[in-house]
């Protein structure tokens, strides 16, 4: 099944991902998000990935606890050191990460841990659909007797006499 094999690197992944410094307020990352339409913001530490924040992460860390958006930094409610995976990293292995972690955003580095990027549920999405379209027009024969459409036209559904 080669369609699940293919890499990240083949399917591709969302690159402009806004990126914030750890001692950036949370209102800054929100507003990224908004403005980019993204579910989340890299968190660095200068030139290193030091967490990642997310709308999971703003209900739960930030408005839950009612806490001010404009005062509170990013380095005390982001997921801190998140798992990464590389372009060489086969989709189907982020595809059961994500169902089994619930990950919707996973970070992609390069082999020397340079940001690159991330994996989004929407990216992993559209490679699904792609598969699910490219199976749907793969002709199939019909088994001799396999033609269903005449029983189906024989159904009573009711309401006659």
């Amino acid at each position: 099944m080669r369609r699940l094999e293919k890499t990240i690197r083949e399917i591709g992944w969302t690159h402009a991902v806004p990126r914030l410094e750890v001692g950036d307020r949370v209102a800054e990352a929100f507003d990224a998000m908004s403005r980019e339409v993204h579910d989340c913001v890299l968190v660095m530490r200068g030139a290193e990935l030091a967490g990642i924040f997310t709308s999971r992460d703003f209900l739960n860390r930030v408005a839950a606890l009612r806490a001010d958006p404009a005062v509170v930094v990013l380095g005390d409610v982001m997921t801190p050191a998140p798992r990464t995976l590389r372009p060489r990293d086969p989709v189907a292995f982020a595809i059961n990460w994500m169902a089994i972690e619930g990950f919707r955003n996973v970070p992609i580095v390069d082999d020397d841990g340079a940001v690159l990027g991330v994996l989004t549920v929407w990216d992993v999405m559209r490679h699904v659909e792609d598969i699910f379209d490219e199976i749907d027009a793969t002709p199939r024969p019909t088994p001799p007797g396999g033609d269903t459409s005449s029983i189906i036209s024989m159904v009573d559904l009711g309401g006659g006499s």
